[in-house]
């Protein structure tokens, strides 16, 4: 069959088909950053992430930061698929907080981990 065409792309327009890539390459998610994060009620925090193409949820990580020390362990701050402004609680008043966010989704499964932020809870 490839003698009919000779892989010629003005042939295959010409017969009135679209090309269509088969380029499969895995292309990984862009990190989603978070651009402000806001007060819910007491010892809670809402950070508000960046929209990503393609991706499908995100998850959000947070490690508290005692006065003076460095940065405890990170822990899950939860899967949201139907938000970009994920819900932090149970957090401790008064307490600063780093949070990182990653996009879910791709060919890649999942970004980076974006820049770290802080903040305060009330």
């Amino acid at each position: 069959m490839q003698g009919l065409h000779d892989n010629d792309l003005a042939k295959l327009l010409d017969s009135g088909f679209a090309a269509v890539s088969t380029n499969n390459v895995p292309a990984p998610l862009a990190t989603p950053d978070i651009v402000s994060i806001r007060h819910g009620h007491s010892g809670q925090l809402n950070p508000r992430l960046t929209p990503i193409p393609n991706a499908r949820a995100y998850e959000l990580r947070y490690a508290h930061v005692p006065e003076g020390g460095p940065p405890g362990p990170w822990q899950s701050g939860g899967l949201y698929s139907a938000t970009r402004t994920p819900l932090a609680s149970g957090l401790t008043p008064g307490a600063v907080y780093q949070f990182q966010a990653r996009a879910i989704g791709g060919s890649t499964g999942a970004s980076d981990w974006g820049s770290t932020v802080s903040q305060r809870t009330l």
